[in-house]
């Protein structure tokens, strides 16, 4: 926001504005005024922040401020993802049913409940086999077409945003604001002159 004032005070209407005004105001304390109002300025542009925020979440390797970020992209590999832990449930389960049932048609004790729970660890591991082989087609798409539109249509849509959130920032939160100072500043100095 400190980039976008300091171009805005750099305007030919803002400069103009603090010469007519004959002193009333200077440049550190317009400045130190609109970083104090910085809240009320950025919620005149929430709709624009939000929106470039969004497209900023489709490419989590940069930061708001359009730096790049430590943090893991969006298409990298992570073992934290739910959709990769999710397989290690029904396996971890059907090992548990396994174990116990394979131990019972070894020793010979109740053979039917053996057979029951060698075939529910059966099932269990199957499902996260498929569960497996599912996320890890689901993580290779992803991947893809991540890289994909990392350079295209992602790093596109959050430059287009970030570049019509400070637009937006610039006319109609910084400007009006820095006049609406000017003149306000201006109006005080001309009723203290008639007052004298």
């Amino acid at each position: 926001m400190e980039r976008t004032l300091d171009e805005a005070m750099s305007l030919g209407p803002i400069a103009e504005a603090i010469d007519r005004c004959g002193g009333a105001v200077s440049r550190e304390g317009l400045r130190a005024k609109a970083l104090g109002a910085r809240t009320a300025i950025a919620a005149s542009v929430d709709a624009e922040y939000r929106a470039y925020l969004e497209a900023l979440a489709m490419d989590s390797s940069l930061s708001p401020d359009g730096e790049a970020s430590t943090a893991r992209g969006a298409g990298r590999w992570s073992l934290r993802s739910p959709a990769v832990l999710f397989p290690g449930l029904p396996a971890v389960a059907g090992l548990l049913f396994l174990l116990p049932g394979c131990g019972l048609r070894v020793f010979g004790g109740r053979p039917y409940v053996g057979d029951g729970l060698i075939t529910a660890g059966l099932l269990l591991c199957a499902v996260a086999v498929g569960a497996l082989v599912g996320d890890l087609i689901w993580l290779s798409v992803t991947k893809a077409r991540t890289r994909s539109m990392g350079a295209g249509d992602v790093g596109r849509e959050v430059a287009r945003a970030r570049k019509a959130w400070e637009l937006a920032l610039m006319e109609r939160g910084m400007v009006p604001f820095l006049l609406d100072c000017i003149e306000e500043a201006d109006q005080e100095e001309r009723g203290d002159r008639a007052a004298r």
